[in-house]
């Protein structure tokens, strides 16, 4: 999965989260559709909080390699001025 997907596959997650919860605080608590709306909500949170995790690792990936490009491009220069 590329980043424009993972933006997507987030944005979607998020929605159906914020629409999910959306449905909690519509529905009474009394009634029998409580539980599920609850259940619901509480899916749609785990998965949104999942691709936040994915998302998450890939710019700690990213940030790891440009320390040690920037690491590497240091000592060159190091190199190059003794």
């Amino acid at each position: 999965m590329n980043d424009a997907q993972l933006s997507h596959e987030l944005e979607i997650a998020a929605q159906q989260a914020v629409d999910a919860r959306a449905r909690v605080e519509k529905t009474p608590s009394h009634s029998a559709a409580y539980q599920s709306a609850v259940i619901d909500y509480l899916q749609a949170t785990v998965l949104h909080l999942s691709i936040v995790s994915v998302a998450q690792a890939r710019q700690h990936e990213w940030l790891v390699a440009e320390v040690e490009d920037l690491k590497d491009a240091l000592e060159t220069r190091r190199r190059a001025v003794h």
